[in-house]
Parts: structure tokens; C-alpha cells; sequence
């Protein structure tokens, strides 16, 4: 009986040892030893895991791409001027690695973001690990983890589940992992420009539900109720402008201070052509009218100033999104803002 016993020991010790020997070959072991690595600030152990290298270039890539498809070229001088940018952007890659690379490692061996930009080469070349990190939830996003895993060959696919606090929900960020034998690596962040679209998706709605209510406070506060586009221009039709002739009632029943505004001009197929800020600091008394001009310089290589300064105001949408509202007696109403939320649905309050 006690040999029996001492087999099956034996037996269920090396079945045990072969079932973890396989588990430490598996692209989940890898990532737990590099989150270890990070635990222990063991910079040499992480890089084993992780390839930073590749980590780093495949997130600059994706956050250039969203910096220049924010503006789509219209003709060929801004194509040409993309053209020029992107290359300018590409001769800068090598810098900007480099940065992110600095601030990964002293993330891991210190535990905390660099807090000053110290020791930098340049100034201009501004990318920041922390602020990365803050976009995509920072602390108030919670690590839930792994919730899938799929090999093909020596290249692994791994889903890592976040939860969103601040939107109570879950979001995928996705890895690309390779065999190096014995282990795996972290080659690639795959969907992080995906990942911090929906981040902004979410922030967006969260916002706009916030605004509901301090919008509506505004509609019945100041309105606007007159805007005439005209231009001008000098004698050699270099120096041009667009001016805005804007006129505002308060049907409220407080005497306005101060206001801030979005004036919005886009063609009547929804394209936007120009966006302009207003700020007024006369008073307006409730039942009176206030307002004024506002210019706007006319680049004559930017298609879209060409086409706001020649198109007639009948073949033009334009709007005006009120953001903020001051009293004479202190009280304001002002629109919640991303990353800028805290107190202001006190002074909303006070101010309706």
C-alpha cells in the first residue's frame, strides 16, 4: 500500500511539474512574469518579455496616424504641405522612440511617471508616457484580465479586459505576442488607436449627458438672434478678411456679465470650414440686445478660407454653440468640459 502511495506521489509530482513546465511556456506565464517584472521594477526581466522596441514603435505609429487624419487635405498645396509634414514627422520617429523608450524604463524601475521633463534633447519633441496612460483611463481604468488567447503558429493574439470605471464598462486592448522559445514576447499593441477612439466615443456621450440639462438653462438664458457674414479686403486683395456680425438677446431674468461662444461655419452639406471663439464682456440687461463683430483672417492657400470668404451667407450653416455665461452677480453657467468636470454644477445651480 505505501508503495502505491509513494507512485501515485510520484506520479501526480511529475504529471504536476510537466502541466506547469507547460503553463510557463504559454503566452499568459509571459505576460504575468512581465507585470512581475514591473512589481519588481526588474527592467532586465521586463525587456525578456516585452519588446520594447516594438511596443513603442507600433504605438507612435498609430498615434501619428490619428494626428494626421484629423485634417484631410482639400487640394493639392495642402496635399503637398501633408505631403511635407508626414516626412518631417517620419525623420522625427527615431527621437520620439527614443523618448518613449527613456520613459517606459524609468517607469519600471521606479514604479511612478516622470513628473518634469528633464534631460530632454528637445523641448518641441513633447510625447509623454503619463499622459498616454491618462487617455487610456490611467488608475480609474482596472485591469480585469485576460480574456482571450489565440495561437497561430509561433505568433500569439492576447486580449487584455480593462474596465472603464468612469463609463462602467469593459474595453479590449489587444496584443501581438511571439514564441521565442521557452516564452513569449509582447511585440505589438494592435488596436490601441481602436481602443482610445471608443475612450473617446465614451467621454463624448459622457459629456454631452452632462451638458443636457446646463444647455437647456442656456437656451432660455441668452439667444442668438441675428448673424450677417460679411468680408473685406485691400486694395491688392491680399489682406482679406470674413467678419461676423452677431447679435444676442438675454430672455433670462439676470443681467449678463460676460459670455463665451463657438461661432461654427460649414457648408450646407454638413463640412465644416471654419470654427471661430467669441468673447464678450459687455453687460446685457435682461430684454436688451448685445453683441458685436468678429474677424477672421482669410489664408488664401487654405482652401477652406477661400471658399468661406467667397461663398455667399445663403449657401452657408452657420451656428453659434453658447459655452459659458457670466452674471454681474457672480453666478455662471459654463458647459462641462473633458478632464475639466469638477464644480460646475454648483455655479450652474446658482446661476439659473
Amino acid at each position: 500500500m505505501k508503495k502505491f502511495l509513494t507512485i501515485a506521489i510520484v506520479v501526480t509530482a511529475v504529471v504536476g511539474g510537466i502541466i506547469y513546465w507547460q503553463y510557463t511556456r504559454t503566452p499568459k506565464y509571459s505576460l504575468w512574469q512581465a507585470k512581475k517584472a514591473i512589481e519588481q521594477h526588474d527592467l532586465a526581466s521586463f525587456e525578456k518579455y516585452v519588446d520594447v522596441e516594438g511596443v513603442v514603435n507600433s504605438l507612435i505609429d498609430q498615434i501619428l496616424e490619428i494626428s494626421t487624419e484629423e485634417t484631410k487635405p482639400q487640394d493639392e498645396w495642402e496635399q503637398l504641405g501633408e505631403t511635407i509634414g508626414e516626412g518631417l514627422i517620419m525623420l522625427l520617429k527615431p527621437q520620439l522612440t527614443k523618448i518613449l523608450k527613456q520613459q517606459i524604463a524609468e517607469y519600471v524601475e521606479t514604479g511612478k511617471f516622470e513628473e518634469e521633463k528633464k534631460g530632454r534633447e528637445s523641448e518641441e519633441l513633447e510625447i509623454s508616457l503619463s499622459e498616454l496612460w491618462n487617455k487610456a483611463g490611467g488608475r480609474k481604468s482596472v485591469f480585469r484580465g485576460i480574456s482571450y488567447v489565440t495561437k497561430e503558429g509561433k505568433i500569439a493574439y492576447v486580449g487584455l479586459e480593462f474596465f472603464q470605471e468612469k463609463y462602467d464598462t469593459s474595453l479590449i486592448l489587444d496584443l501581438k505576442m511571439r514564441d521565442r522559445g521557452g516564452y513569449w514576447q509582447v511585440a505589438e499593441l494592435i488596436n490601441f488607436l481602436e481602443f482610445m477612439r471608443k475612450l473617446d466615443d465614451l467621454e463624448t456621450r459622457r459629456i454631452a449627458e452632462l451638458n443636457k440639462p446646463i444647455i437647456e438653462v442656456i437656451k432660455r438664458t441668452l439667444v442668438l438672434e441675428s448673424v450677417q457674414k460679411y468680408t473685406t479686403s485691400d486694395s491688392w486683395g491680399f489682406d482679406k478678411k470674413v467678419l461676423f456680425r452677431l447679435k444676442f438677446k438675454n430672455i433670462g431674468q439676470k443681467e449678463i456679465d460676460e459670455y463665451k461662444a463657438i461661432l461654427i461655419c460649414k457648408t450646407l452639406d454638413g463640412k465644416v470650414l471654419k470654427t471661430l471663439s467669441i468673447t464678450d464682456s459687455d453687460n446685457i440687461s435682461p430684454g436688451q440686445t448685445g453683441g458685436g463683430v468678429w474677424s477672421k483672417d482669410v489664408n488664401m492657400f487654405i482652401a477652406n478660407d477661400n471658399t468661406l470668404y467667397e461663398a455667399p451667407q445663403s449657401n452657408l450653416d452657420i451656428s453659434v454653440e453658447i459655452q459659458y455665461i457670466k452674471f454681474i452677480d457672480g453666478s455662471e453657467l459654463k458647459l462641462y468640459e473633458s478632464g475639466n468636470t469638477e464644480g460646475v454644477l454648483e455655479k450652474v445651480q446658482s446661476g439659473r
